[in-house]
């Protein structure tokens, strides 16, 4: 009976050790389930990986191999089925409940779908070329057509591919080709204007094809036209959004009631952006081609990276085709996938909804309420910058200025880094103040004394001993002080008697490229930026010397033309001699920057322009003395000189455009030969 009793306890402890077995199997499974990493932005501004913010729950697969745009609100899930050419609307909390159907027999093929605050459902129509407006219980209440305005213009097509509507009743469509902006409709329907559109992006290539070609050739150039929006939300403030595939910095906008974009230039971002939506507090989220999901803040932070695309698994999370983003209340994500007509539903992580929470608090600076929550998020993962900034500001309500400094330091926050730098150079200012005062009445009782004892005999004054010679080259180098008081005198005796040699000038020349970094290096990183002493020394050496050496190569062609006296050494001599004022000033301006705040910058950009204004008129000066022109020969030689400037420009790069086809040509060239050798 006994021997039984064991037998029976140990199988219940082996079932036991199972069950834990099993469920510590199940839930790492559950934890690991994400089929794709999660990234943001980490100090450095390195993009880094941390813990998933979002999971794929579920799977939705509709009776249509058709689906162009998704919508939920209320609840509910708005399907513009495209196949079928009608709009689905799923009750999300009834899971066996049939879908109603809105729009059967009047839409021809539903492109894009919103839903107001009260029910009504805006619909965008592109081959009816009309956008229609539903009640409710589907009850056709309005339809857009083409405008008649002049405004619109004649020639634009009316093809509507998405569509949003503003608490008054206004009525926002993106159009097919339409690059002007949005089409903004008021409540009756009627046109009003077009708003919020992109700027025409201008590139070097077309600059320069504009300033050669003729007017034949710039008349069979295609106009330069910004491109139209992609797609268009507005959120729970009234605010309209768009997003546009193409951009990078600025692909996605928010607008204010004059159409102006206060939405900042993001730090990360994609050309890949298709759709775009906002949740209750204010979160960005941006759909990419390649199934990356962008979430940001109001404040144009990324806050998470995550999703991607697969073509040969059909696996939960990845995407094949996406094409629509809609966010419920709840902060769960639903993705239309278009080429299966599927919607996946991702919801937030404990993480992730920890990191939105703060963010929001974070937005409506409650920083104090949100300190625990950032603490929480810098335990976990410690290379979330945003925890730096928003502890920084936390910091900086408690007056913890040195650790906010730190904290704005990491995060890279220049405005508070400003603000935080102010306060501890006060701290600091009152704490020295006296003994500098001290110091000052000592320094000028001691130099009275002294000039006393000197006028009486005690003290006899010290003659400095003349030093035998000194080198050629600090000689040529003291000669050039000459420049700074006389520079035409200065010009004169360079010209004629070669006071300054090539080794001086190329010294000068190196001694400009060694400025430049060491300006980038005791500089404060308020005007130079967090990444200045992050050097890339050729490409610094490439932009110090393009200009200067474009500008003497010009100057000298166009001077033998122009029947200038300045022979090449004078001109490259001259040029660098122009720039002293940058060379002898810059580097105690930058030091300069490190005891000053944003709201003191002017002293540093008004002490540049002086010199930047200083080298150029000298650099006019010397030009005319060398070339002994007249002051409107030696404006025409500076005109001609920069015309001379682009076409050696334009010359370089078709030559090496030239060369890099070579180089293709002669590998191909050489890789056939190499592959018919393999092949016998």
């Amino acid at each position: 009976m006994f021997m039984e009793e064991t037998k029976i306890i140990h199988i219940e402890k082996f079932f036991l050790i199972l069950t834990l077995f099993v469920t510590c199997m199940f839930s790492v499974t559950t934890l690991s389930y994400a089929p794709y990493y999660t990234y943001t932005l980490g100090v450095g501004y390195n993009i880094v990986r941390i813990q998933d913010a979002f999971e794929p729950l579920e799977k939705l697969v509709f009776d249509t191999s058709s689906v162009s745009d998704i919508f939920w609100k209320d609840g509910k899930l708005y399907i513009a089925d495209t196949q079928n050419a009608r709009i689905e609307v799923i009750e999300q909390e009834l899971k066996n409940s049939s879908p109603t159907y809105i729009g059967e027999g009047t839409l021809m093929n539903p492109e894009g779908i919103f839903v107001d605050d009260n029910g009504n459902i805006y619909v965008a129509d592109s081959w009816a070329q009309s956008v229609y407006k539903f009640s409710p219980t589907g009850d056709l209440l309005l339809t857009v057509s083409k405008p008649d305005s002049p405004i619109y213009g004649r020639s634009n097509d009316f093809v509507p591919l998405k569509v949003a509507a503003d608490k008054r009743g206004n009525i926002y469509v993106v159009c097919r080709g339409l690059t002007n902006g949005l089409a903004v409709f008021n409540k009756e329907g009627r046109f009003l204007s077009f708003f919020g559109a992109n700027s025409p992006k201008v590139t070097l290539r077309m600059v320069l094809q504009r300033l050669v070609f003729s007017e034949s050739q710039k008349a069979q150039l295609l106009r330069i036209r910004p491109p139209s929006p992609t797609s268009l939300t507005v959120d729970n403030v009234n605010a309209v959004w768009t997003v546009t595939q193409g951009l990078r910095e600025d692909a996605i906008k928010r607008f204010n009631v004059s159409g102006i974009n206060i939405y900042p230039r993001l730090e990360v971002s994609s050309e890949l952006f298709v759709d775009i939506d906002v949740d209750e507090l204010g979160n960005v989220y941006a759909l990419a081609s390649n199934g990356v999901i962008y979430v940001y803040d109001l404040l144009g932070n990324l806050i998470f990276i995550f999703g991607g695309q697969s073509f040969y698994e059909n696996r939960l999370g990845l995407f094949r085709s996406p094409s629509a983003i809609t966010v419920a209340k709840d902060g769960k994500i639903f993705v239309l996938d278009r080429e299966d007509g599927t919607v996946t539903i991702l919801n937030a992580t404990a993480f992730g909804r920890l990191v939105l929470k703060g963010v929001y608090y974070y937005n409506q600076g409650m920083y104090l309420d949100s300190e625990a929550i950032w603490r929480e998020v810098k335990r976990t993962n410690s290379a979330f910058v945003l925890t730096y900034k928003v502890l920084g500001n936390v910091e900086f309500k408690k007056g913890n200025y040195s650790k906010a400094f730190e904290y704005f330091k990491l995060a890279r926050d220049t405005k508070g880094y400003s603000d935080a730098f102010w306060y501890i150079r006060n701290q600091w200012l009152q704490k020295i103040i006296g003994p500098i005062f001290i110091l000052l009445v000592f320094f000028a009782v001691f130099d009275l004394i002294r000039t006393i004892l000197i006028r009486q005999g005690v003290i006899k004054k010290t003659k400095e001993k003349r030093k035998a010679r000194e080198n050629v080259i600090l000689q040529q180098l003291k000669y050039l002080w000459f420049f700074v008081k006389n520079p035409f005198d200065a010009v004169y005796e360079v010209k004629h008697h070669d006071r300054i040699s090539w080794i001086t000038g190329i010294f000068m020349y190196l001694l400009l490229y060694l400025e430049n970094i060491l300006v980038r290096i005791v500089g404060s990183p308020l005007f130079f930026g967090f990444n200045a002493r992050r050097i890339d020394f050729f490409g610094l050496f490439v932009d110090t010397y393009r200009l200067l050496f474009l500008f003497v190569l010009g100057n000298f062609l166009v001077s033998e033309i122009s029947e200038g006296e300045g022979r090449f050494k004078h001109i490259f001599i001259g040029t660098i001699a122009s720039f002293l004022p940058y060379i002898i000033f810059s580097v105690p301006l930058a030091i300069l920057t490190n005891i000053l705040t944003l709201n003191e910058s002017f002293v540093y950009t008004f002490g540049m322009q002086i010199v930047w204004g200083w080298s150029f008129v000298w650099l006019f000066i010397v030009i005319a003395q060398v070339h002994n022109f007249s002051f409107g020969e030696t404006l025409k030689n500076f005109l001609l000189t920069i015309f001379a400037m682009i076409l050696i420009t334009i010359l370089i790069v078709i030559v090496a455009i030239l060369v890099k086809e070579e180089i293709t040509f002669f590998t191909s060239i050489f890789e056939e030969l190499i592959f018919r050798a393999k092949a016998r």
